[in-house]
């Protein structure tokens, strides 16, 4: 009997002990949010420049004790456990445009909480809501981007968990931003949360209209018509002004954040397709005037890349190209069903690349370098007909990014293409294409359009009949025109037309342009 009540004192002890743990972690963490968050957006800066109080929690959360705490004190601990993570995460890599930029930030990266190693998808749906079964969650747990429902300015408590949830729930399902309302189109546009978390609220109301309605005063229309809105993965940082109008903040997706400078952080993987048709009936001799040809001639270029990011400071990615190349005297897309009179395909090239960001002080600026190797042979005179380059090739490009404003944006590349020669008829050669292009990202962030002009000359030793000098052989330009959409979080499209308008010893045609480019 005594050994039975020192027991059931110790337990009691312990448990209150527990409790007075859990209250001194929510005031601290109840403070931090009042003093770094405003307007539902994070002084990332300042945190950084200043991480006590927040290494001081993430410390407090890797170590603390749940089993004895009752189911609604581990539901308010695991919420500010996970809103406190992704400030950590975000702070750690601080400056950063987006947590996609962050290689598995949700999925990869693992945080300690409560003893355990997980990842923030892991504490979102095993410790929280496969647990509790509250949808309600999707609007208090924040992702640290603008589309999320505003993150709380205070810490969520055990003694009012339930009705803090649900005000936070009722503000974000009321917010214009978040559920965006057009009474003159009759329209409503759904947060993606409703797209990726079906099941969470299916059977909650007869849909999802109907369940967003039992949090607002100003009901919607059963009869409006939804969609989903792009979801806008910018991090919600603060600004000099907290207050940032709309337009300071336009949505923005993948197309506006990994740009051509901007490398991979660690983990993350980028898989781009290329498909280029090249068709040209007339070529332009030494005097720019154009030469007409007996067929058609055609080629289709298929460049697969693969890229890594290779470090956690976003400072050097590695990857590998295959180009597999074909070549049609038919119509323009006779080389991709190679249905000419004659057709040949063959594997042109394949090679390492490595892509790096020389100066930290300048992310818009980055360099990829690849070296490749000839896939198969004779592919200058393949039965008669040119396919592809045979020789092993450096192509060095440098892309700079220059922000004119949320809208409008200038990419400029400047490339080192050389040829190397591997039998003797051959000869060295080497090109310098300048590339510059405009780009109008539309407000959604969802789509942009542009227009492109490269000019490409070509530098070779030159037989003037009494010796050879190094000189210009020939040169091209080529304008077009082009748009990019973002087809989901991952996968993107483009599609442009590009015309050889004036060249001097080359092709005067005009090629057809399809990509896809995944990224994770």
């Amino acid at each position: 009997m005594k050994k039975s009540i020192i027991i059931f004192v110790g337990l009691l002890f312990g448990a209150f002990a527990n409790a007075q743990n859990l209250d001194g972690f929510l005031d601290k963490a109840d403070a931090f949010f009042k003093a770094n968050v405003a307007d539902g957006q994070v002084d990332y800066a300042g945190i950084k420049a200043n991480s006590t109080e927040l290494d001081g929690l993430v410390s407090q959360i890797s170590g603390f004790e749940v089993m004895s705490l009752t189911p609604v004190e581990r539901k308010a601990f695991f919420i500010n456990a996970y809103n406190i993570s992704v400030i950590k995460g975000i702070v750690k890599e601080y400056p950063t445009k987006s947590p996609l930029e962050i290689g598995g930030f949700f999925d990869g990266k693992k945080h300690e909480i409560a003893g355990k190693k997980i990842t923030l998808n892991e504490l979102e749906k095993e410790n929280l809501l496969k647990v509790t079964g509250d949808e309600k969650l999707h609007f208090v747990l924040v992702c640290a981007a603008i589309s999320c429902p505003p993150i709380a300015t205070f810490a969520y408590r055990p003694e009012n968990l339930e009705a803090q949830i649900l005000e936070r729930t009722k503000m974000a399902l009321s917010n214009n931003e978040f559920i965006q309302v057009d009474n003159d189109k009759k329209t409503v546009g759904l947060s993606e949360i409703f797209k990726w978390y079906p099941g969470d609220f299916k059977d909650k109301a007869d849909n999802i209209v109907a369940y967003i309605n039992q949090f607002r005063t100003n009901k919607i229309p059963s009869s409006y018509k939804t969609s989903y809105y792009t979801y806008n993965w910018t991090v919600n940082a603060q600004t000099s002004n907290v207050s940032a109008s709309k337009k300071d903040n336009e949505p923005t997706s993948n197309l506006q954040v990994f740009t051509p400078s901007v490398l991979l952080k660690k983990g993350q993987v980028e898989l781009r397709s290329f498909y280029n048709i090249y068709t040209q009936n007339s070529v332009r001799n030494r005097e720019g005037n154009s030469v007409a040809l007996e067929d058609r001639q055609s080629f289709f270029n298929v460049q697969y890349t693969f890229n890594y990011g290779a470090t956690k400071s976003a400072r050097l990615n590695l990857g590998f190209d295959v180009i597999v190349s074909s070549f049609s005297d038919g119509s323009f897309i006779s080389p991709v069903f190679q249905s000419g009179d004659r057709n040949e395909v063959a594997l042109a090239a394949f090679g390492p690349a490595v892509r790096f960001s020389p100066f930290k002080k300048l992310p818009s600026l980055s360099v990829r370098t690849a070296f490749w190797f000839p896939g198969a042979s004779n592919l200058e005179d393949r039965n008669g007909v040119f396919v592809n380059h045979d020789r092993y090739t450096s192509f060095t490009q440098v892309f700079y990014d220059m922000e004119i404003n949320t809208n409008w944006r200038l990419f400029l590349e400047a490339d080192l293409l050389y040829r190397f020669s591997r039998r003797e008829d051959q000869v060295d050669f080497f090109r310098t294409p300048l590339t510059g292009i405009l780009s109008y990202f539309l407000p959604s962030g969802k789509a942009s359009i542009f227009a492109l002009y490269q000019y490409s000359p070509r530098f070779e030793r030159l037989d003037n009949g009494f010796d050879d000098q190094f000189g210009l052989s020939q040169w091209f330009q080529q304008a077009g025109i082009g748009f990019k959409y973002q087809l989901n979080s991952k996968l993107e499209l483009e599609a442009s037309y590009s015309n050889f308008f004036a060249s001097r010893n080359d092709g005067g045609g005009q090629t057809f342009n399809l990509g896809f480019r995944w990224l994770k």
